[in-house]
């Protein structure tokens, strides 16, 4: 997993803007056959852009599944500074 790439300045910031998650898709290493490993990334707007706030690699090896989870966190609003707990509530369950 990679770590949170925004600063405390930042997060305050994040919660009055606009937030999408996404899927992402990570290679397996030494996989001759592209299999992936799908993670989910928290994006937010800055001034009509997309930067990316935090990035959380290999939740799953089912897209169908971190599609779902990127589904719910888009259509719920999630704030970013709960994205962590979320993606490893869904994984624990």
């Amino acid at each position: 997993m990679t770590e949170n790439r925004g600063h405390s300045g930042g997060r305050a910031r994040a919660r009055s803007a606009a937030v999408r998650y996404q899927t992402v898709c990570s290679p397996v290493q030494n996989d001759p056959n592209g299999t992936c490993t799908y993670g989910l990334e928290c994006l937010t707007d800055r001034q009509g852009a997309w930067v990316q706030w935090d990035l959380i690699e290999d939740v799953s090896p089912s897209r169908e599944s971190v599609l779902s989870l990127a589904a719910r966190c888009n259509a719920l609003g999630l704030s970013p500074l709960h994205f962590r707990d979320v993606v490893l509530d869904s994984i624990n369950t």
